[in-house]
């Protein structure tokens, strides 16, 4: 049996499925291992921007007799990464036109985003749209450096005397391999390691898979959320700003204010940084280029009792 998943949202789960058909997945794995060269590879080596990225297949069994011993038990297809990107993502798109029939193993991760043909037939536009036109991406691009660094982490909202607390920069937090994975946009935004991929409201039973501004905005306020300029006291230090924006009708993504005039996040369960998908400093979550984000939905401020799960 093989897993799937499509490496292309930022706060709902990735759509993930099984191949249970073992002459299915047999066949694919030699038509791959044939050309492994030039049709794989490595996962997360190559875009990881916002939007769609890759399709990362894995073995779901231990049993490995069928498994090509030139393949690895964890490889991308659908990806830049790879000697012939445009045959890769070939093989990519005929596993992603499957997906529906596999839908009667159902996963955790089905109660936010079905394997459904509504799914597949996105997505399938979205590799489509993606090798049209690849993104110009650089692997080998630091984040750019930080701006000089102001004297207190406290800061004075501009329209209303609202404060609240900037914390520093630190992508090394989030980027380590046991954590890195397990945590999404929002763990990063409201700065909450809670390893579960949280979504909000879900803490609180307002979880919602419609995923428009005013109902992603209606359960992150059942967790504790306030709108901008709705001033926080003290005792809800260390209060964070944060911003929303959604893919409308697929995924939303969280940005968090950083120490120093720029803005952090993490797109999914790829690296945090603090540049768009341009590879520039976010200093505006409002135009930085957020891909199929479009609509942007305000700020808002976490407080220290703000659970999320």
């Amino acid at each position: 049996m093989l897993r799937v998943t499509v490496q292309i949202f930022s706060g709902r789960p990735n759509p993930t499925w099984v191949v249970t058909d073992e002459d299915a997945a047999g066949t694919l794995l030699e038509t791959v291992a044939r050309a492994a060269g030039d049709t794989i590879g490595l996962p997360g080596a190559g875009y990881d921007g916002l939007g769609y990225r890759e399709v990362v297949v894995t073995t779901a069994s231990d049993d490995m007799t069928a498994w090509p011993e030139r393949l690895p038990q964890t490889f991308a297809l659908g990806t830049i990464a790879a000697a012939d990107p445009s045959r890769s993502g070939e093989l990519a798109r005929r596993l992603i036109a499957d997906m529906p029939q596999y839908g009667d193993v159902t996963l955790v991760e089905h109660a936010l985003t079905p394997v459904d043909t509504q799914t597949r037939d996105f997505v399938l536009e979205q590799l489509d749209t993606f090798f049209e036109n690849p993104p110009a991406w650089n692997r080998g691009m630091q984040a750019p450096p930080q701006p000089p660094e102001r004297s207190s982490t406290q800061e004075r909202d501009a329209k209303e005397t609202c404060w609240y607390e900037v914390s520093q920069f630190n992508p090394d937090f989030w980027n380590r391999p046991e954590v890195q994975p397990h945590n999404n946009c929002y763990n990063y935004a409201r700065n909450h390691r809670t390893d579960t991929f949280a979504q909000p409201g879900r803490a609180h039973g307002a979880q919602t898979s419609n995923m428009a501004c005013a109902s992603v905005t209606k359960a992150a306020l059942a967790d504790g959320l306030v709108h901008r300029y709705h001033c926080l006291p003290d005792s809800e230090k260390p209060r964070r700003l944060m911003a929303l924006a959604v893919w409308p009708g697929w995924d939303y993504h969280w940005y968090r204010e950083q120490k120093g005039d720029f803005w952090g996040h993490k797109p999914g369960g790829t690296a945090a940084r603090n540049y768009d998908n341009r590879g520039a400093l976010i200093t505006n979550p409002e135009t930085c280029d957020r891909g199929g984000y479009t609509d942007f939905c305000g700020y808002f401020y976490a407080g220290r009792s703000v659970v999320i799960n």
